[in-house]
Formats: structure tokens, C-alpha cells, sequence
């Protein structure tokens, strides 16, 4: 099947995922994580991939929900309203999509560049490393939203530094999100392919069933400390502060104006 939004190669051993929405700065519309799901499926199902790189063209690795149309944002097809049923119905998918990533069997590596915004930031924590580029920006500047990935901010960063990044909409550069532990490390903007390149090679050398089980375990791990409920728990109550709601938008007049960086 071909892919519109996504540019999906494998070299050594290892697949590059690379958003191809540079002029939206890869927002993710219906397309984009249609596409993404889609290359996630064929490098799990490919044996000659050991490794993924999850990274994007353009300015920005990527901004988050397309404001002007995505499964988060848009009421969904059919109805006029968000309602308790299809806004459970609709987070749940995307909910089931997150984990897909997370519980990919192969080592998946986010490179972060340019622009990594609300759902951009939930992309790479999905991945099990992150390294970005020093002049990189994450945060969650969108509304003051973030319910359904509040179990990811909490994990990485603890609940202390979760609730100022995510009641204060702070934007801060790749050093900082290395020292916070949002991502792994940062380096400078010109090594940060070089870089990740050479992780995923390392990566490729070990056996693949060695990964495996340790993602596995890990994986497994987060599931008795309760990630699958934290989910759960979050997007109900993403979805009872949809109800009711018409149009593309979810509230929040802060959410329709966004950042500039996603309306362009």
C-alpha cells in the first residue's frame, strides 16, 4: 500500500519512518496517522528490521493534532456533537494506537528537530529513546490540555515537573528536555541524524529476540504499575469534557488558536 504522508525506508537493518508533512509541520491529520500506523505495521512485520527511526521533514518534527482536521480534534464523521459514546469510542482508538507503538517488539529511536508540540511530544514519548536536537522546542502549548497523554508527562518527568510543563504550556529547548528527562539526551542540531544513526546501528548488532524479551519485560512492567488504566482513566475524562461540543474544535478557544506553528 502505498504511502502519502509518510516516506518509509530500510537501510541495514533499520526503517526510517519520516513524517512527510514539512509544509504543515507535519501535523497529524486523518492521513499522517493513518500512514503511521500503517509503516509501524510494516517494520514490525518486516524480519529484516531490527530498528526504527521515527523523525520528520521540514521545521518541526511534529506540532500535534491538525487543528483543521484529525481523529482528536474533528467530531467524528456522522455526527454533529461529541458525545460520551463516540468520544470514548474515538480516544480509545487513538488510545490503542499509542500503545501500538509503544509495545513495537524492535527498538524504536525519535529524532527530534525543529518544532515537537502536543501530540509531537506524545510521539516521542512513545518511543523508547529520544534524542533531539539542542535548539529543539517541546512542550504542550495547546489549550491546557494533555489528559489522555497525562500518563506519559508523569512517567518521564514525575508529577512535579508534569504539572508545570503542562498548567504553565512552557516551551523549552532540547537541552532542557534532556535535563528534565522528556528525552534522552540533546546534541547539537548538525550531529542529531549522525547521532541517531549510530544508535540505531548499535541497536541493530544485538539479537533481535534479546530485544524482544527486554521490551517485553518492560512493557510488561508498565502494565502491573497500571499504564493500560492510566489511560483509560485519562481519555474518560477527555471524553466527558467533549460532550456536547460541536464543530472541529474541543473547547477550547485556546485549543482553536493553537500554536501559529500548526496553522500554517
Amino acid at each position: 500500500m502505498e504511502l502519502e504522508n509518510v516516506i518509509y525506508e530500510v537501510k541495514e537493518n533499520i526503517a526510517r519512518i519520516t513524517m512527510n508533512r514539512g509544509n504543515k509541520m507535519n501535523a497529524l491529520s486523518h492521513a499522517l496517522w493513518d500512514d503511521l500506523i500503517t509503516a509501524f505495521g510494516r517494520a514490525e512485520n518486516d524480519p529484516e528490521v531490527r530498528v526504527v527511526i521515527l523523525c520528520g521533514t521540514g521545521r518541526a518534527f511534529c506540532t500535534g493534532w491538525d487543528l483543521k482536521g484529525s481523529y482528536y480534534i474533528s467530531v467524528p464523521e456522522g455526527h454533529e456533537q461529541w458525545t460520551v459514546s463516540n468520544a470514548l469510542s474515538t480516544l480509545r482508538g487513538i488510545s490503542e494506537r499509542y500503545l501500538r507503538i509503544m509495545n513495537l517488539p524492535k527498538p524504536v529511536i525519535a529524532q527530534v528537530h525543529g518544532y515537537c508540540l502536543a501530540a509531537g511530544c506524545y510521539l516521542e514519548m512513545l518511543c523508547d529513546i529520544a534524542i533531539a536536537a539542542d535548539d529543539a522546542l517541546l512542550g504542550h502549548p495547546v489549550g491546557r490540555g494533555g489528559v489522555d497523554s497525562m500518563p506519559l508527562w508523569i512517567t518521564y518527568l514525575g508529577f512535579r515537573k508534569a504539572k508545570e510543563m503542562l498548567l504553565t504550556q512552557r516551551i523549552i529547548d532540547g537541552n532542557e528536555a534532556a535535563r528534565i528527562g522528556l528525552v534522552n539526551r540533546a546534541v547539537p542540531a548538525d550531529k542529531l541524524e549522525e547521532e541517531v544513526w549510530n544508535l540505531a546501528k548499535t541497536l541493530a548488532e544485538a539479537p533481535p529476540d534479546a530485544i524482544a524479551v527486554q521490551k517485553e519485560a518492560f512493557n510488561t512492567h508498565a502494565e502491573i504499575m497500571g499504564r493500560g488504566a492510566l489511560f483509560a482513566y485519562h481519555r474518560q475524562l477527555n471524553a466527558l469534557g467533549r460532550v456536547g461540543r460541536s464543530g472541529p474544535g474541543l473547547d477550547l478557544d485556546a485549543s482553536r488558536r493553537g500554536t501559529k506553528a500548526q496553522q500554517t
